[in-house]
């Protein structure tokens, strides 16, 4: 008989999925969708709350581990009744769990969820962050000279953790031609003013004015944001703004992109810079958290959040031949692979079983 886990989730998001399916076939994965947006609102937080406790309490006497993804509100209960019943909790870091940047993006910006992280972040049995700098990263230019990383906002952590990327299956996301147009794009779910300013989108416009020859593609704007955006930054007009698409649509869309731009001020692995690479874009991203990680030897990090600069490396990038395509998709697939994040999720949260 398998080992019973509690699997704790607030989207189900691709890489959520991904790991419920993967643990699946080791444990007895019993999830618990604690809805983010049903969480909104103070009734359905209570509502929610009360579904979990019940949950636990009827679950965790046959539990041999929780796993959580991501440190918010939806971990305090799973990590308070788990040490009851002497049960370890694994919590998985995303990116937004582990920062403030201004305008209050983070959960470190509230009060109130900041001190429920750092509950979790003290009493967790490990944290198994997608990147390492999302433990501690330095001060850059992106981040408004502030230090990030859950270090720099829970004094005296002494939590292990275990570095464990995300993984991509380079078969779902085959490498397009070497030869593309001068295209430029960047694909978020933007539908929040908070969403342009995080993943630089903002810059992405300033830039495309110095660059009129090159097509820069927005690809993920709600409609209901589109004519705001036109309104408040009024991008020029070689900058397109698509809605949103099937994620079965992405890989075409990556095959007819020359450069991939990942302007990020706030990040953790990102999963379509990733796939973005594996389908032979050349990327060129800002350093903050996982994206250097991501890029390394295959494109290019930009130190400063200038447009001149940001420009010039976007040009540098169109003029690179398609052996750093080829490149592009090998480091992804070699060092963020599934299989390298199976085997190395499964071994953490094995030992942190036999620990317990």
């Amino acid at each position: 008989m398998k080992p019973r886990l509690l699997f704790v989730y607030l989207q189900p998001s691709p890489f959520v999925l991904e790991d419920i399916a993967l643990l699946s076939a080791h444990y007895e994965v019993r999830p618990f969708h604690f809805d983010a947006r049903r969480a909104r609102s103070v009734s359905g937080m209570l509502q929610l709350l009360q579904a979990q406790w019940q949950w636990l309490h009827r679950e965790l006497a046959q539990a041999k581990l929780v796993v959580g993804w991501f440190v918010d509100y939806h971990m305090v209960l799973p990590v308070a009744l788990a040490q009851r019943w002497q049960v370890p909790v694994a919590a998985i870091l995303g990116g937004f769990d582990c920062r403030c940047l201004p305008p209050k993006e983070g959960v470190f910006c509230s009060r109130w969820r900041a001190a429920l992280a750092r509950y979790v972040y003290r009493r967790a049995s490990l944290l198994l962050p997608v990147s390492a700098r999302l433990m501690e990263m330095p001060a850059t230019a992106w981040t408004d000279g502030l230090a990030q990383g859950v270090r720099a906002w829970v004094s005296g952590l002494r939590t292990p953790f275990r570095v464990v990327p995300t993984g991509y299956d380079p078969t779902s996301w085959p490498m397009g031609p070497e030869q593309r147009p001068l295209v430029v794009r960047t694909v978020a779910f933007v539908d929040s003013e908070r969403v342009v300013y995080c993943k630089g989108i903002d810059l992405l416009f300033q830039v495309a004015h110095q660059l009129p020859e090159v097509l820069f593609e927005v690809v993920g704007v709600a409609p209901e944001l589109r004519s705001y955006v036109q309104r408040r930054y009024a991008p020029p007009s070689n900058v397109v703004l698509q809605p949103p698409v099937p994620r079965a649509a992405l890989a075409a869309i990556y095959a007819a992109t020359s450069v991939y731009v990942q302007l990020s001020r706030a990040e953790g692995l990102p999963n379509a810079l990733c796939e973005a690479m594996l389908c032979g874009c050349i990327p060129v991203g800002s350093p903050v958290f996982g994206i250097p990680e991501a890029i390394g030897d295959a494109g290019i990090v930009v130190e400063r959040p200038d447009p001149k600069a940001i420009a010039l490396a976007i040009q540098q990038a169109l003029s690179l031949g398609p052996e750093w395509r080829h490149r592009a998709r090998e480091r992804i697939a070699t060092h963020f692979s599934r299989e390298h994040r199976a085997t190395a999720l499964l071994e953490a949260l094995a030992a942190l079983c036999e620990r317990g």
